[in-house]
């Protein structure tokens, strides 16, 4: 009897050393999404949503190429909509679109009705991306914040304002030193979602 209760008491004793080393991966990390999840986890975890693309000016517009940084539409305030901006830091801004963004077909249409039309892309609003370097801008660091610049779908560097709300849109920060007009630059974005 004295050998059985040794015998548990080991093998409780084992049990409860490995319960407590098991790693993070291996447990369960509550009630809630799990998102951004890649195939292994040495892969960048990443959240898309599609999205519908409506540019400002609707009857001369190309389209929007991919590693463009863009806002969300204020105007069409359906929470589906992006454009882009010529407000540096614009604190509306919504992501990295990561596929050709096509005008719509009809000016003025609602999300519903759009649905189904070539201007729906998809939409990165986490994890590492690309985006294209403004011209006109000094040399980033890695680390530096970016934001929306005076160019259209163009990032630049993000200098948080102390007296305009709307000019403190921070969308994630550089992870290389670029050079100005740099295009695909890696960054990584902070959850915008």
């Amino acid at each position: 009897m004295r050998k059985f209760s040794l015998s548990l008491f080991a093998l409780l004793l084992c049990v409860g050393v490995a319960f407590g080393a098991t790693s993070g991966n291996r447990q369960d990390p509550g009630t809630g999404d799990i998102l951004g999840q890649g195939k292994y986890q040495s892969d960048a975890h990443k959240i898309f949503r599609m999205v519908r693309y409506v540019p400002v000016t609707w009857g001369n517009s190309a389209t929007l190429a991919a590693d463009s940084l863009v806002v969300w539409d204020v105007t069409n305030d359906d929470g589906v909509t992006v454009t882009t901006t010529t407000t540096s830091y614009d604190s509306t801004v919504a992501g990295i679109i990561v596929t050709n963004a096509l005008t719509p077909d009809t000016d003025g249409n609602t999300a519903a009705q759009d649905a189904g039309k070539d201007n729906w892309t998809w939409l990165q609003t986490y994890g590492m991306s690309q985006v294209n370097y403004l011209a006109t801008e000094d040399t980033a660091t890695a680390g530096d914040a970016f934001g929306t610049s005076t160019t259209a779908g163009e990032a630049a560097r993000f200098f948080p304002s102390t007296s305009d709300p709307g000019l403190n849109g921070k969308a994630g920060f550089f992870y290389d030193a670029s050079t100005a007009g740099a295009d695909d630059v890696e960054v990584f974005l902070l959850g915008l979602d």
